[in-house]
C-alpha cells in the first residue's frame, strides 16, 4: 500500500497543469441546398489571455447528407493557423491541414433535444525545427484522431416576445492516435454550458462557459477556461424569391 501512494504521488508530482483563459469566437453558416443536402462552414478565432492576443484561427468547410430526419452524414475539409500564443504556444506561427468524416444522430428525450457526433479526422501538421535560429517549419506530420460529442439542448423560459432563453450543455472528447489508428490515447476534452436566442428565423446567438483541457504531452497538460461567443446565420436556396 505505502508503495502505491509512493507511485500515484510521484505520477501526480510528474504532471504539470498550465493554465490559460480565453474567448472562443465563432460564426456558422448553413446553407440548405435541397431537402437532403446541405452545406456548413464553421469560422472561429480563438483568443487567449482572455481577449488580448489570438491564438489561433479555423476554417471549417462541410458537404453533409440528411439519411433521414435522425442521422446526417457528411465530409470536409478544416485549415487550422497557430500563433505563438498562450500558456502551450508553438515558438512560430505553423499550420494544420485535417480532412474528416462524420455521422451525427438526433433524438428527443423529454423536453430535451440530444445530439451525437461521431467524427474521423485525417490531420497534417506543421513540424517546427526548434534546433534552428530563428525557428523554421521543416516538415510535416500525418496524424489520426477521433472525436465523440453528446449535446442536449432544450427551451428555459419563456419572454414576453413570445421567444425563449435556450440552454445547451455539451461535452466533446477526443482521442488521439500515434500510427495510423493504433495506440489510441487521451487528447483533449471539450466542455461547453451555454445559454442562448433566436435573433430571427434564420439566425441564433449562443454565449457562456467552456473548459478546453489538452494532452500537450505525457508531463504537461493545458486547461483553459473560456468564454463562448457564437453567432449562426443560415440560408435557404432552396426557397424561389
Amino acid at each position: 500500500m505505502a508503495l502505491l501512494i509512493l507511485t500515484v504521488n510521484k505520477a501526480v508530482s510528474q504532471t504539470e497543469i498550465l493554465k490559460d483563459r480565453g474567448s472562443w469566437l465563432t460564426f456558422i453558416n448553413k446553407v440548405k441546398l435541397s431537402e437532403k443536402f446541405y452545406f456548413l462552414n464553421v469560422t472561429q478565432q480563438r483568443r487567449v489571455r482572455f481577449l488580448k492576443e489570438t491564438q489561433s484561427y479555423l476554417f471549417m468547410p462541410s458537404i453533409n447528407y440528411k439519411l433521414n430526419n435522425s442521422v446526417t452524414v457528411g465530409a470536409g475539409y478544416l485549415y487550422y493557423k497557430y500563433y505563438p500564443n498562450g500558456v502551450s504556444h508553438s515558438s512560430i506561427h505553423k499550420s494544420e491541414n485535417r480532412f474528416f468524416q462524420h455521422i451525427s444522430l438526433t433524438n428527443t428525450s423529454g423536453k430535451f433535444k440530444i445530439g451525437h457526433r461521431l467524427m474521423f479526422e485525417e490531420r497534417v501538421i506543421d513540424l517546427i525545427n526548434t534546433s534552428v535560429t530563428p525557428n523554421v517549419i521543416e516538415s510535416n506530420k500525418y496524424v489520426n484522431r477521433l472525436r465523440y460529442r453528446l449535446r442536449a439542448t432544450t427551451n428555459l423560459f419563456k419572454l414576453k416576445n413570445d421567444k425563449h432563453i435556450m440552454g445547451r450543455l455539451s461535452n466533446e472528447i477526443r482521442i488521439r492516435f500515434a500510427n495510423g489508428i493504433t495506440e489510441p490515447d487521451f487528447d483533449q476534452n471539450n466542455f461547453e454550458a451555454l445559454l442562448g436566442y433566436k435573433l430571427l428565423s434564420n439566425s441564433t446567438i449562443w454565449a457562456g462557459y467552456g473548459r478546453y483541457y489538452f494532452r500537450k504531452n505525457s508531463a504537461k497538460y493545458v486547461s483553459n477556461n473560456i468564454m463562448h461567443i457564437t453567432l449562426s446565420y443560415n440560408f435557404d436556396v432552396t426557397k424561389k424569391s
